[in-house]
């Protein structure tokens, strides 16, 4: 949706640029991504690249008011769908397989050496879900293989730790929210993306490399 002045350059409640109905798409278009967000995870193996397309759409169309919620979205998710699956497998597997691990101690072993090992997966958990909040935002920013990706992520999480902080508490808040009432699902992932994509593209255009393409445009 794009930003237009009524004319005399009045802002009223009827004008698109700043006014309620402005705003009002906003909040649609906020339910709209988080709806094909939703669809694209329903084939597991394409969850990597609707996680890439929400971020993309987030912060083109409902951030930047750069072309539309379905078109960002549509056109990163098909761009994406073969790089993104290394990064599911990556990501996601990693994290499976250690919340499994910390499910298998919290019930098998007590004590302190129990404790030691519960909080040392929850913290390796966390440190993977960090590093996949820089992941697939990259993967819809830069044409880059994915280990590429994967490295930078990683050095983003570290690099700019304070972000990185505030990205985890953003995920655990969308996390309570799904908890208390499922129905979210419906507007918190596109609230959830875009808070994160004002965290998030200061670093990437920070970072962004010198030798590779940028897939903004696109």
């Amino acid at each position: 949706m794009k930003r237009r002045i009524s004319p005399g350059g009045h802002h009223g409640i009827y004008e698109t640029g700043t006014g309620f109905y402005y705003y009002m798409g906003k909040i649609c278009d906020l339910m709209a991504v988080s709806i094909l967000w939703l669809l694209g995870c329903v084939p597991v193996v394409t969850a990597g690249a609707s996680f890439a397309a929400l971020y993309c759409a987030a912060s083109q169309s409902i951030q930047k008011d750069i072309g539309t919620v379905s078109g960002k979205f549509r056109n990163s998710f098909r761009r994406n769908i073969r790089d993104s699956l290394p990064l599911l497998l990556i990501f996601g597997g990693s994290i499976f397989l250690v919340l499994l691990n910390y499910g298998i101690i919290r019930e098998k072993l007590g004590g302190l050496p129990g404790l030691f090992l519960q909080m040392l997966y929850l913290s390796a958990a966390l440190l993977l879900i960090a590093a996949a909040s820089y992941a697939f935002p990259a993967l819809s920013r830069f044409d880059m293989p994915p280990a590429w990706i994967v490295k930078l992520s990683f050095y983003l999480t570290f690099r700019h730790l304070p972000r990185t902080i505030l990205l985890i508490l953003l995920f655990a808040g969308v996390y309570l929210l799904l908890l208390i009432n499922l129905l979210t699902v419906v507007i918190v992932p596109g609230l959830y993306a875009l808070l994160a994509s004002w965290v998030i593209d200061p670093v990437l255009d920070l970072h962004m490399p010198e030798d590779s393409g940028t897939k903004d445009a696109a």
